[in-house]
């Protein structure tokens, strides 16, 4: 391709040159001149429009990648915005999550986070991210927004494993909201809500009534958000009133507790 654009060069000098002279061999040198020379520039011109394209191609590319990457940047800023905000909110929320309890000034308040979870039934049990060296006990209760999460298991320096209320190793003392005399005691039923029985078969208690703790049992103060009573049936083989509670907390939800110290 090059020796045909060297010869092409040197042929329209050469007829350039010989052009000048008004004789045959000038004028058949100027013919020649004008039909090699409309298809060599129209080449040209096309060699200089795909460079020129080549390289705006490259700039808008280049464009496009930048703006790109902007687009990417501001979009994990957004993101990180609405998860601080959702923790935010979640933080406000845990300040009315404590009951009696807390708003008596009888407990301080520390904030963890869930760290893993464990167990057949992930939610049942996990991991928070504080320990003994912040404070935390063994039966040390955790809530969070809604209500009652449940109680320390087992504490470390630096970390704790927590049961939650749904998990069937916890048994809590529970009243009627608003009926005081009305107690019972409640446990998780392995399907992530509570079952309970009425100490009182006679007990009035109706769908929507809310469960608080007793404070009976010496783990959970009283006066915390539990749950909702879903139905309540006697059930004559153990002569007890048995009631279905819906937990306050989606366990499913919950990123942060906080803990009652």
């Amino acid at each position: 391709m090059a020796v045909i654009v060297i010869i092409l060069l040197a042929f329209i000098i050469g007829s350039s040159f010989l052009s000048k002279y008004d004789n045959a061999a000038g004028r058949a040198a100027g013919a020649a001149l004008a039909a090699v020379q409309k298809p060599f520039v129209m080449g040209v011109d096309w060699l200089v429009e795909k460079v020129e394209t080549a390289f705006t191609d490259d700039a808008l590319r280049a464009e496009n990648e930048a703006l790109a990457a902007e687009v990417e940047r501001l979009e994990g800023d957004l993101s990180s915005a609405r998860l601080d905000e959702a923790e935010l909110e979640e933080l406000r929320q845990l300040r009315d999550a404590t009951g009696a309890a807390a708003a008596h000034g009888e407990y301080a308040l520390l904030t963890a986070g869930i760290l893993s979870y464990e167990g057949a039934n992930i939610y049942n049990v996990f991991t928070i991210d504080a320990g003994t060296e912040d404070g935390v006990l063994r039966d040390t209760v955790a809530v969070a927004r809604g209500g009652l999460v449940g109680r320390v298991l087992e504490a470390n320096a630096n970390s704790s494993k927590v049961a939650a209320i749904i998990d069937e190793s916890n048994r809590i003392g529970f009243q009627i909201e608003g009926k005081q005399t009305e107690l019972g005691v409640c446990y998780g039923n392995g399907r992530g809500w509570l079952d309970g029985e009425m100490l009182d078969d006679q007990a009035d208690v109706r769908e929507g009534d809310r469960v608080l703790t007793s404070g009976l049992g010496g783990i959970y103060p009283a006066g915390i958000l539990v749950g909702t009573v879903v139905s309540a049936e006697f059930v004559k083989e153990s002569s007890l009133l048995h009631l279905e509670i819906e937990p306050a907390v989606d366990f499913k939800s919950v990123r942060k507790v906080a803990l009652l110290l």
